[in-house]
């Protein structure tokens, strides 16, 4: 036989559980492989980002562009005659246009048929489908420094050099960071 205390135990547990089962809702959070181009948003984070709401994303669903960003900078010290300064150089920097696919669902519980409609989930993005990138010169010896005007660059020497990408959502001329690295 159960003792009260084990018994007061099992219950408050069952309810713990049962409680954490419906009151806490699952944390939505974009899964995006910067590698492949590719990975998931969920439409919370879409709306959270434009700060939509639910109809509002489903209305505008198929207007958004997906994208990514990816950048190469290089920081060089660049010397003129007599004195030195640091210069940030955008060595790379492109743009691809990803591929999206929305993605529904029936809501739970909602009766078969006639006038329902689907719930949006979120957005498979499946790698880029076009792009633009280009390339820059860096900083060397010979070309015109910015002061003392008419001096020219005597030195210049790769101090350091970033990598980063971006993962963007845009709906006509605004534009939202979804997630980034380095």
């Amino acid at each position: 036989m159960f003792s009260r205390r084990i018994l007061q135990l099992a219950v408050a547990g069952a309810t713990l559980t049962t409680g954490l089962g419906y009151a806490v809702p699952a944390a939505a959070a974009v899964r995006y492989d910067p590698d492949s181009q590719s990975g998931f948003a969920d439409a919370a984070d879409v709306r959270k980002a434009f700060g939509w709401s639910e109809a509002r994303l489903a209305d505008r669903a198929a207007g958004l562009v997906f994208s990514h960003d990816f950048w190469t900078q290089d920081t060089y010290s660049v010397s003129c005659g007599k004195g030195s300064f640091s210069v940030e150089h955008q060595r790379d920097f492109g743009r691809l246009e990803l591929t999206d696919r929305v993605v529904r669902t029936t809501r739970r519980g909602a009766p078969d048929g006639y006038g329902q409609r689907p719930r949006l989930v979120g957005f498979r993005i499946a790698g880029p489908h076009a792009g633009i990138s280009g390339t820059s010169v860096p900083p060397t010896v010979g070309q015109p420094c910015p002061e003392p005007r008419g001096a020219r660059i005597t030195r210049a020497d790769l101090v350091s050099t970033t990598t980063g990408w971006s993962l963007h959502v845009s709906f006509g001329s605004t534009d939202k960071i979804l997630r980034s690295g380095r």
